[in-house]
């Protein structure tokens, strides 16, 4: 998609904001799901942002830009999950668009992503973001071990643990399908 910024020797302003102003959204809503709270998501992609300005002489362009910042995000999003200490702050949820869909529908829709929201809000921080990584991010598996400095091993019960979890808390929807 970007694929001119590759024949650019540095990263400009204008560059930068563009992709900003397109992919912002979508770096939060995977730092979110990482950390589970809001205000860290933030943080995330803040920090990423500005690793990745300040690094921009360094990328090289064998990926996307956006995939590369997309990487930086998820990095600062569990580095920040690290650090954090207490308990999990309730995460924000992605507001469903319900679309033509009539007023049932959307309650409905509205029913399962409150559900969902509670379901990995049930999840400790390695369950959830080793789910997320796996199965939202794509990650594989000694990925997400090397990231989360664990063994390959570990990253496995912690997926099994929350797909159990996962399945209980939102077993109502699942009979209802």
């Amino acid at each position: 998609m970007f694929a001119w910024l590759r024949s650019r020797p540095r990263l400009l302003v204008d560059d930068f904001h563009a992709l900003l102003a397109e992919k912002s959204a979508r770096w939060y809503g995977a730092c979110l799901r990482i950390t589970g709270d809001a205000g860290l998501a933030e943080d995330a992609v803040q920090d990423a942002l500005l690793k990745a300005w300040d690094k921009r002489a360094e990328f090289r362009g064998e990926a996307d830009l956006d995939t590369w910042i997309h990487r930086i995000a998820i990095n600062a999003a569990i580095d920040l999950s690290r650090k954090r200490r207490g308990d999990v702050l309730e995460a924000t949820a992605d507001a469903a668009d319900p679309g033509e869909s009539g007023p049932a529908e959307a309650h409905a829709v509205g029913e399962l992503g409150e559900g969902l929201e509670r379901a990995m809000r049930g999840l400790t921080d390695l369950e959830r973001q080793c789910f997320v990584l796996k199965h939202l991010e794509q990650w594989r598996l000694i990925e997400i071990a090397e990231q989360l400095q664990t063994s390959q091993d570990s990253i496995k019960q912690a997926l099994f643990r929350a797909l159990r979890k996962l399945r209980v808390t939102l077993e109502p929807w699942r009979s209802e399908a």
